[in-house]
């Protein structure tokens, strides 16, 4: 009897759990999937050489797992052979990215650069999220030399920084480092009950660094985080209102890319033509935007990988799968009837939805933070011309952001 290999349209089904006699033409090919998404978040390895009290990963995790070359390249061919965008970004992410091997990233990017130049694609990009504390000057080279844009975590000086991170210290070398080459690169804070009350003084410090700019993600309660409170409303407000203090006080030195994007917004007004993948009613999770971990499952965003599974990069993808995770993740219910009528909105993230699943009681420390700051913007009109004057009179650092 001669045995069958069996078809990737049933190995995904049975993968999701579903019934194979009448469920085949649901089955997406990875590639078709692949056509309308232009930035992929890669998960290059589960270990890290820190164990940040906040991580977004779970604390069961293994910390020795790495993606292989064979992977990558799979995601690599999928993303620039088939997506319609011209300009597309591989994003190295663990994890801590930089312990894999140079050889890695030196094979990895120059695979994606043979496959742009065969596909006719502009600009493939190549950001990396770095705890940077494995970051010296020999690395820097050879990161740079490959066009790898690197991004650094910091969440303030090393007193306030060590509080959920580690390692300050070093991350303050790294940061000194690249201020004296005179190297772009993008920087993240956590802003959490640790340093929600400091940030004008942090923002000091970035000053007295050289660092031009940064952004701000609010700490979620999930993976290793899950032991910390969600952010209420008056310490999201107190982050905030510090950070935008400082940038009028000093006609942006410091730059935070939410900030002045939520002064833009309110001096004027929302952009339809330049949506953005987060900060919009509907983000782009899942839709130009995705995540892979190390066995090659997609996911809909790397904020929270353990959840919103979409499909596997070789079995393919469940079309009925795709369309309940997108629907659970991005509804919106009746909460959000209030957000009609609010002068706010003109400027609201109008919530992470990502968030909004692991703790529904974010949006309502979001939304709250978001009304007080639009009404301390009403009433502060000097800073906010102060704002705009400085982000107008200075280029303000490149960043790698969604």
């Amino acid at each position: 009897m001669v045995t069958l290999a069996e078809p990737p349209a049933l190995k995904v089904i049975r993968r999701a759990g579903r019934p194979e006699n009448d469920r085949t033409h649901s089955w997406v090919a990875p590639e078709e999937f692949f056509r309308n998404i232009r930035y992929v978040t890669i998960k290059v390895t589960n270990g890290c050489n820190l164990k940040c009290s906040y991580c977004n990963v779970d604390a069961d995790v293994p910390s020795t797992p790495r993606i292989s070359m064979e992977t990558y390249k799979r995601i690599a061919d999928l993303l620039i052979k088939n997506s319609v965008h011209e300009e597309v970004g591989l994003e190295f992410h663990g994890g801590e990215p930089l312990i894999m091997p140079d050889e890695f990233f030196q094979e990895a990017v120059a695979y994606a650069a043979d496959l742009a130049k065969k596909y006719g694609k502009k600009k493939v990009m190549h950001p990396m999220q770095t705890n940077a504390t494995k970051l010296t000057e020999e690395k820097l080279e050879m990161l740079q030399g490959l066009g790898i844009d690197v991004g650094i975590s910091c969440d303030g000086p090393p007193d306030i920084n060590d509080q959920f991170r580690m390692a300050g210290k070093r991350v303050e070398q790294a940061l000194k480092m690249l201020v004296k080459r005179r190297s772009a690169f993008g920087m993240i804070l956590v802003l959490s009950k640790g340093n929600c009350n400091h940030m004008y003084r942090i923002m000091e410090y970035f000053r007295e660094l050289g660092v031009q700019g940064f952004r701000f993600n609010f700490l979620q309660p999930q993976g290793l985080g899950m032991e910390h409170s969600l952010l209420s409303t008056e310490e999201m407000y107190a982050g905030v209102k510090g950070i935008f203090d400082h940038m009028a006080d000093t006609e942006c030195s410091v730059v935070e890319a939410n900030t002045q994007m939520l002064v833009n917004r309110f001096a004027f007004g929302r952009n339809p033509s330049r949506p953005l993948s987060c900060w919009e009613l509907e983000c782009q999770a899942g839709r130009t935007y995705c995540a892979v971990n190390l066995e090659g499952d997609v996911f809909s965003c790397g904020t929270d990988i353990s959840k919103h599974r979409l499909g596997h990069i070789d079995d393919g993808f469940n079309q009925e799968n795709i369309n309940s995770t997108l629907c659970g993740l991005h509804k919106k219910d009746a909460w959000y009837t209030k957000c009609f009528d609010c002068d706010a909105k003109r400027i609201c993230s109008l919530s992470c939805p990502t968030s909004d699943f692991n703790d529904i009681r974010y949006r309502d420390s979001e939304c709250g933070y978001t009304r007080a700051f639009f009404r301390y913007l009403t009433e502060n009109p000097e800073k906010v011309y102060s704002v705009l004057r400085g982000i107008g009179e200075k280029r303000p650092m490149g960043y790698f952001h969604l």
